[in-house]
């Protein structure tokens, strides 16, 4: 019971990133979702990062649990999005009893049970992670205010928070995106961020001056057939 408590204790206290190490340093990995269902598995990746969702919130990854067997340590990651108020209002009372003009309390449900789907789906596939991210693009809907799409965004981690054991949890996004979507929200989490390009070298260098929440970026992605992953020292 006294290990035990001193674990707590040190969990509660502990920096979101240093709470977190589940990668080699200066190894790379891979992650893949829905798009690489028929893709060749990595022979030398590292570690996995597998997509739990299909692109879209409340959509599976059909292959989630052929692709989570590619690798020997895997982590998972979900889509983000906020589809808006009228889809939002479906989810009101869970968790948050929200006035029907509080669009930031509907956006918190709608993330909130857009969490509880991902990590629900994954454990309906028998794929189980500590580490979980969040991957914040443009290419989803959002709202043009971003006091809403925190809302959904930390509505997401406390489903997470709350259905995962001792969860580790972390951002990936383009740093530009995340300022379009969050307008740069300094949440301290750990970031994971995408360079765009196919440049290993590149990769290496961002990781130094693209923490796009304030926390520590564990992770710069760079893609050549699949998508890879630095991992930073």
């Amino acid at each position: 019971m006294k290990v035990l408590a001193i674990a707590l204790v040190l969990m509660t206290f502990l920096s979101p990133a240093a709470a977190l190490s589940p990668y080699p340093a200066g190894k790379v990995g891979s992650d893949v979702s829905w798009p690489n269902c028929r893709a060749r598995p990595p022979r030398d990746a590292a570690f996995g990062i597998v997509g739990a969702t299909g692109g879209l919130v409340f959509a599976p990854n059909q292959c989630l649990f052929e692709e989570a067997h590619w690798f020997n340590g895997v982590s998972l990651y979900v889509n983000t999005g906020y589809a808006g108020k009228a889809a939002a209002e479906k989810f009101n009372g869970q968790p948050r009893d929200c006035k029907p003009r509080d669009e930031t309390c509907l956006a918190y449900d709608f993330g909130y049970n857009a969490g509880i789907y991902a990590t629900y789906y994954a454990a309906s596939q028998f794929v189980h992670g500590r580490m979980w991210w969040l991957d914040v693009e443009t290419e989803n809907s959002w709202s043009p205010d971003h006091q809403i799409n925190r809302a959904a965004l930390q509505g997401m981690i406390d489903a997470i928070d709350r259905t995962t054991l001792f969860p580790a949890i972390g951002f990936y996004a383009y740093p530009g995106q995340w300022q379009k979507i969050t307008g740069g929200w300094k949440n301290g989490y750990p970031n994971w961020a995408a360079t765009g390009g196919a440049s290993y070298q590149r990769a290496v260098s961002f990781c130094k001056g693209q923490s796009f929440t304030g926390g520590e970026t564990l992770l710069t992605q760079f893609t050549t057939r699949l998508d890879n992953d630095y991992v930073c020292n």
